[in-house]
């Protein structure tokens, strides 16, 4: 029976090729989606779960209860103390990582680098390849290198013993052992590890390096963190704060904290995906189900006679699934092929790191397989329903159960296409739109042809090198601070006011003096730094080893510039010459400066300070250049930068690609959004198409009747967009609440932002309504063109 309708199935197919090519292609465009999501969203949920102990492991992280921020920044050696003071406790370590070049012979490598310590590689699973686990990390100044960059660095195979230069760091260290490259599913990157020194435990040297401990097996992570509490009051904690523990496996979706060891995902977007995902199938089976019903038109007769030979219900709902099956076969197969070049495609697109090697996987087939399985079931079981309760009677004499032009089922189920292709085609104008408002919004400073580049210890040849980047002739600027966009402005303090109890919090900019006109910051108040005041030129920072009350007194007289937001947070009513002289802030006002806001949209633009400091080891350098010779100016300044600092490779970026890379998660929302509504659109549109070309089968006698009674072409071609016309507009009407509710949310999580109009959801509407114009007229075009007498003959 099986082999019979298989058989019946196959000869279907391919006897009514239109058809089956369009409930073919919506099937696999529909799979190809949903096999690449479950791929992404697998990805993401694999962080980290390549570890042993990835269970037992856990981040360190404070949380303030004044304003429920939660930090990775700790005291050092808080680690070391638990281990110290609770059994349960069996390993922990410090381990940061941050981006170096690496310079051996002539080449340079830029990489990753983590510090950290020898319990590393007993808590985390990093394979050595050459090397003594045990002793790894014991001595100074050496290194574990991975796999990768071993054969990258050292063609040849000798990597163990080799010396490498860091940039910026005066040691050389030598390679100890070479390490398997860490999977890309893991919350931290490296290519090169060194040793970190372990530290005591001191509330006054916090630290942004993360730290880990390993619990033993079986003590709860909860009841762990209430004990921790009876150490609070011995070793001096912060009233206001509180040590939690973050599980190894949940960082890369849950946490978001600052000074993450790199950019971390977020467990909505897996949410949203999940949810796209289902949306898209759930538009692919409904295409099938409206195309499997509406061909009944064709197969009534059959029904009929295997009704009338003896066939049951049984046996005609088990036909149908057959052919409901072999389509899902078939385009699984094409699935198949398809994602093996667009799983990288589509990672590429999403900013993240992934392959068909990555992604396949056992977990990942079972639930592909089960999808299809669950999908093709749920395709094929509705029309076996509807077409194995026809009536013989009635089949035989032409009845399909199908009414031209009335509002039943297969058209309910087009308006739960178009919802959820009007949904997401509004969610992607208004992302859109808040983007090009974050492209255009003014912050406060130049943002254009300006270079940034970080340095550490430029010392004597930053003077020589400034010099001569100042002289070129399409250098408008040049200046030094501790700004770097989108991260810190450089420094901060915070304190509490005593006669009203308040918390005060402000940020501070250490610059040099051309600092506010090579960023085009402007003075609203007082004046701006400048040579002519001799004050202006003092380096204050050098006073900082004298005591106590010399500092506060020296210190006072500090020039210091305010933003607009801090005048107003401190209630200055006459700011210039007011003596700042709480927490670590020192100085006094001698310019209000306009607001600008160097961090994200996200947050408002905060209290600010601008102080300067003549000499630094360590910070950016802005560069200001003509629009003119963009492209000549920058590379005369990397040859000037190799000339005085040839150890070090230039790393000049533009401001304004600096602050696009603060919304890469918006723009990948964008790119999801975007994507996903072209295939939700396509998909609609082919389902349109292959209903409108069975509506105008049974209504081929109709419409030429029409004509021969004087009907126009015009008249033929609004008649057959109206039903369809309905079909979108209530589509669209269903989904705006839904639609305006979830973009207020997302667009409040934004300080900055658009107002949400009613454009997103009219142009929505109109892109709906000129598809299906298009679609219905173009096949419907071919109907009316027909010879009247021809089709009156038509059966």
């Amino acid at each position: 029976m099986f082999k019979l309708n298989l058989k019946i199935a196959w000869r279907n197919i391919w006897n009514n090729k239109l058809t089956s090519l369009i409930k073919l292609v919506g099937l696999i465009v529909g799979l190809s989606t949903v096999v690449l999501l479950v791929a992404y969203v697998m990805f993401e949920l694999s962080f980290d779960q390549h570890n042993t102990n990835v269970n037992q492991i856990y981040r360190l992280q404070s949380i303030n209860s004044k304003n429920q921020k939660e930090e990775i920044s700790l005291p050092s050696g808080l680690a070391d103390m638990l281990i110290n003071e609770f059994p349960e406790v069996s390993k922990g370590i410090m381990m940061g990582g941050k981006e170096v070049k690496v310079k051996v012979g002539e080449n340079f490598f830029k990489e990753r680098l983590l510090s950290t310590e020898n319990a590393f590689f007993e808590m985390f699973t990093a394979p050595l390849i050459i090397g003594d686990v045990k002793n790894a990390l014991k001595q100074p100044n050496t290194l574990i290198i991975s796999e990768s960059l071993a054969k990258t660095a050292f063609p040849k195979g000798n990597a163990i013993g080799q010396r490498m230069n860091m940039s910026n760091d005066q040691n050389v260290y030598q390679v100890i052992g070479i390490m398997k490259d860490l999977p890309k599913n893991s919350h931290f990157k490296a290519d090169l590890i060194t040793r970190e020194g372990s530290q005591k435990l001191d509330w006054g040297a916090y630290s942004p390096v993360p730290q880990y401990i390993q619990l033993k097996k079986g003590v709860s992570p909860a009841a762990f963190e209430q004990k921790m509490k009876t150490v609070y009051q011995k070793y001096n904690f912060p009233k206001n704060i509180k040590i939690t523990l973050m599980p190894l496996s949940k960082i890369h979706l849950y946490s978001h904290t600052e000074s993450e060891m790199e950019a971390n995902s977020d467990i909505k977007y897996i949410y949203i995906f999940t949810t796209v995902a289902f949306f898209i199938l759930l538009i692919a089976i409904v295409n099938f189900i409206n195309l499997t019903i509406a061909a009944s038109i064709k197969r009534g007769k059959e029904i009929g006679v295997k009704k009338v030979l003896g066939a049951s219900t049984k046996q005609l709902k088990l036909q149908f699934l057959s052919e409901s099956y072999l389509y899902f076969i078939l385009a699984a197969l094409f699935v198949l092929i398809l994602t093996h070049d667009l799983i990288p495609f589509f990672g590429a697109k999403l900013g993240i790191d992934i392959s068909l090697s990555g992604v396949l996987n056992f977990k990942t087939a079972i639930i592909s397989v089960l999808i299809i399985i669950v999908a093709g079931f749920v395709a094929g079981l509705y029309p076996a329903i509807i077409l194995s309760k026809l009536m013989p009677v009635k089949t035989l004499k032409g009845y399909t159960g199908h009414t031209p032009g009335k509002f039943g089922f297969k058209k309910a189920l087009m308006v739960f296409q178009f919802s959820i292709s009007a949904f997401l085609i509004v969610c992607t104008l208004a992302i859109y739109a808040q983007l090009n408002f974050i492209r255009d919004k003014k912050l406060g400073f130049d943002k254009d042809q300006v270079l940034v580049s970080p340095f550490t210890i430029f010392r004597g040849n930053y003077i020589n090198f400034k010099e001569e980047v100042q002289h070129l002739a399409d250098v408008k600027g040049f200046s030094m601070s501790t700004f770097n966009i989108g991260e810190t402005y450089g420094g901060g303090a915070s304190w509490t006011n005593n006669k009203d109890t308040a918390t005060y919090t402000i940020d501070f900019i250490g610059a040099d003096i051309n600092f506010l006109k090579t960023l085009n910051i402007k003075v609203l108040k007082g004046r701006t730094f400048s040579p002519k005041f001799g004050g202006d030129l003092v380096d204050y920072d050098k006073y900082m080893e004298l005591p106590g009350e010399e500092i506060q007194k020296i210190t006072a007289q500090r020039p210091m510039l305010v933003n607009e937001a801090a005048v107003k947070r401190f209630n200055l009513t006459h700011p210039i010459d007011t003596v700042l002289k709480e927490g670590g802030l020192r100085g006094r006002i001698i310019g209000v400066v306009s607001d600008f806001n160097g961090m994200s949209l996200h947050q408002q633009i905060t209290p600010l300070a601008i102080k300067l400091t003549p000499s630094r080891d360590a910070g950016y350098i802005y560069i200001k250049i003509n629009s003119s010779n963009i492209s000549s100016t920058k590379a005369k300044i990397e040859q000037l930068w190799k000339k005085y600092f040839p150890n070090i490779p230039p790393d000049l970026q533009f401001v304004d690609t600096r602050l696009q890379q603060l919304y890469q998660s918006e723009m990948r929302l964008g790119t999801v959004f975007i994507t996903f509504a072209s295939i939700a659109i396509f998909l609609c549109c082919i389902g349109l198409f292959g209903m409108v070309f069975f509506e105008l089968e049974q209504r081929t006698k109709e419409i030429a009747i029409r004509k021969i009674l004087g009907a126009s072409v015009k008249d033929l071609l609004t008649l057959l967009n109206s039903s369809f016309f309905k079909v979108v507009i209530v589509a669209n009407l269903l989904i705006w609440p839904a639609s305006y509710y979830m973009l207020k949310e997302w667009l409040n999580s934004f300080y900055y932002r658009i107002e949400l109009s009613y454009m997103p959801f009219v142009i929505t509407l109109g892109i709906c309504l000129v598809l299906t114009i298009i679609t219905v007229s173009l096949q419907a075009l071919k109907t009316i063109k027909k010879s009247p007498v021809k089709a009156l003959k038509y059966e």
